[in-house]
């Protein structure tokens, strides 16, 4: 049908795990169309990557979106204005069928193409996943003796925690500052403290727009109430948006991250309540659109 699918060094869809074989499927499908994709023309600098390796290693810097045939030139003068590096590996098709080679274009499909399957195979109706698991006994520590207790110290050691005094555990797991339309980075000062609110990136050169991003994260809490922890983390990462000019709530926009020991005794169940809690009760109570990313 003419579009194509451009690679990007940063656009819409996150390859994340699986690579190009996550993000490329997924953008087709979400289209309802299929698509051919020419290996060779994937940008790599070890050519010694098997077929599998190029199509399924996990590089998260790159992004796939899909662009009209007839604005690709557009499209490639925006790259080259935002310095942005690109490669349009394939063409959508009309007949949902994904095929993956070197060399493939539509009307001119290897025999012996590593991938050649409709789309229904990675994108059927499989069984859902049932889970049976049970609640953990309710956590209880003795009650709390403040006699004796020096006020100095336990602020300190409160301050101390690394979910109060510091996010830079979560702040330096990946890139912060790439490009040069970073305005705010977390890391602030001589000896780089996470200590802003937010980070800051501008949509362009000349405006005033751009992205406000924060974190919020009550790990501690959910060893207490795994839901109250879910919803203390939206509101903290809400509250630390405060530091930028955002008019509503609308448009904030959720990325949330589950991180649980998935299959441990009660572990499940626990999480089930985290997930409701966020995903079927607080955020649509307060219209944020929400992203989960199980890990």
């Amino acid at each position: 049908i003419g579009t194509l699918i451009a690679l990007t060094a940063s656009v819409s869809q996150l390859d994340g795990a699986g690579g190009l074989s996550n993000a490329i499927p997924e953008l087709l499908h979400d289209s309802g169309v299929g698509g051919v994709i020419d290996l060779a023309k994937v940008p790599t600098d070890d050519p010694s990557l098997s077929p599998l390796e190029l199509w399924c290693n996990e590089s998260q810097e790159r992004y796939v979106l899909g662009v009209p045939a007839d604005r690709l030139e557009e499209f490639a003068a925006i790259c080259a204005r935002e310095r942005c590096p690109f490669a349009a590996v394939g063409v959508a098709t009309t007949e949902e069928r994904l095929v993956v080679a070197y060399g493939a274009a539509p009307g001119n499909i290897p025999a012996d193409a590593p991938i050649d399957l409709p789309m229904d195979v990675l994108f059927g109706k499989p069984p859902k996943m049932h889970r049976d698991t049970a609640y953990p006994a309710a956590p209880r520590w003795p009650a709390l003796v403040t006699a004796g207790l020096d006020l100095r110290q336990a602020g300190l050691r409160v301050l101390a925690h690394p979910t109060v005094a510091s996010k830079s555990f979560l702040v330096t797991i990946g890139d912060r500052s790439v490009g040069g339309l970073t305005a705010r980075e977390q890391m602030i000062g001589p000896w780089q403290l996470p200590l802003a609110d937010c980070a800051i990136t501008l949509a362009d050169y000349d405006g005033y727009a751009g992205e406000a991003m924060s974190i919020g994260e009550r790990t501690p809490l959910a060893l207490l109430d795994s839901a109250a922890a879910a919803r203390m983390a939206v509101g903290e990462a809400i509250t630390n948006l405060c530091a930028a000019p955002v008019q509503a709530l609308e448009q904030v926009k959720l990325s949330a991250n589950w991180m649980a020991a998935a299959g441990h005794p009660g572990e499940d169940a626990l999480l089930y309540d985290a997930v409701r809690a966020v995903g079927m009760e607080l955020c649509p109570e307060l219209e944020i659109n929400q992203k989960f990313f199980p890990v």
